[in-house]
This record gives structure tokens, C-alpha cells and sequence, in this order.
């Protein structure tokens, strides 16, 4: 049994409300209330988003979500109607994700679909990456 599970992925921004405005819209969440400053986006059955207030924004690759849709190509459209741009992390362009950054500069990925990663395990499951 786990010990602990992750309730919060916290973001510094100088920029909070753009960035919470984008990831609401992104996702879906919602603003809850919260005891600080910072904004408090909340989903059911998902991990908190924080967005802290700062004098500076964390610098590239920081912070680093990789989201998981049902459809690739409409979240990444969606992201970029909403502000994101794309980002050239060294990529080839032959990982099948998409890597954007958010309004803030913030690095996120689009992963292929839910349903595309099912048929990829499927035919590799691959191996772990030992740790001990």
C-alpha cells in the first residue's frame, strides 16, 4: 500500500491567472477555493494544479506534465488556440508526442491517445528502467 499519492502539482508563474485560465480551459478543471494567493484548480479523481504567484517563472523543463488524450490532435489544437506554442526540445520528431508550452513558458507534452498507447503496450510492453 502506498505510503503517500500525489494530491498537488504546484507551478510558479509570474503570469497565475493566464496560466490558470489556460489550464482550466485545457483540462476542464475548475477553480476551488484554497487558503493562499495561489489558485487551486481541482478535477474529480485527478491531481490538484497549484499556481503560485512569483517573481519569476520556473525555468524551462522545471515542471514538465505529459497529458494523455483522447484524441491527439484535438487537444493540441486545442492548446495552441488557447496560447500555447510549440517548443523544440531537441526532438526528432519521431516520439509521437507533441511538445508545447504554455502561455507562461511552462513545457508540456501531448501524448498519443489513450487508446493508441493501449495498442502500442500491446505489441511491446517494453521493460523497467532499473532503479536498485
Amino acid at each position: 500500500m502506498a505510503e503517500a499519492r500525489i494530491a498537488t502539482v504546484t507551478m510558479k508563474s509570474d503570469r497565475p491567472t493566464t496560466i490558470a485560465r489556460f489550464w482550466r480551459d485545457l483540462l476542464g478543471y475548475e477553480v476551488a477555493p484554497n487558503h493562499s494567493d495561489s489558485i487551486m484548480l481541482v478535477a474529480p479523481g485527478q491531481p490538484s494544479l497549484l499556481i503560485q504567484p512569483s517573481q519569476q517563472s520556473a525555468p524551462p523543463g522545471a515542471i514538465h506534465l505529459d497529458l494523455r488524450p483522447a484524441d491527439q490532435a484535438r487537444c493540441v489544437e486545442k492548446a495552441l488556440c488557447l496560447g500555447a506554442t510549440r517548443a523544440d526540445v531537441g526532438q526528432s520528431g519521431d516520439e509521437g508526442w507533441v511538445v508545447l508550452a504554455d502561455p507562461g513558458g511552462i513545457l508540456f507534452c501531448v501524448l498519443p491517445s489513450h487508446d493508441n498507447h493501449e495498442e502500442l503496450l500491446r505489441a511491446d510492453p517494453g521493460t523497467p528502467t532499473p532503479i536498485d
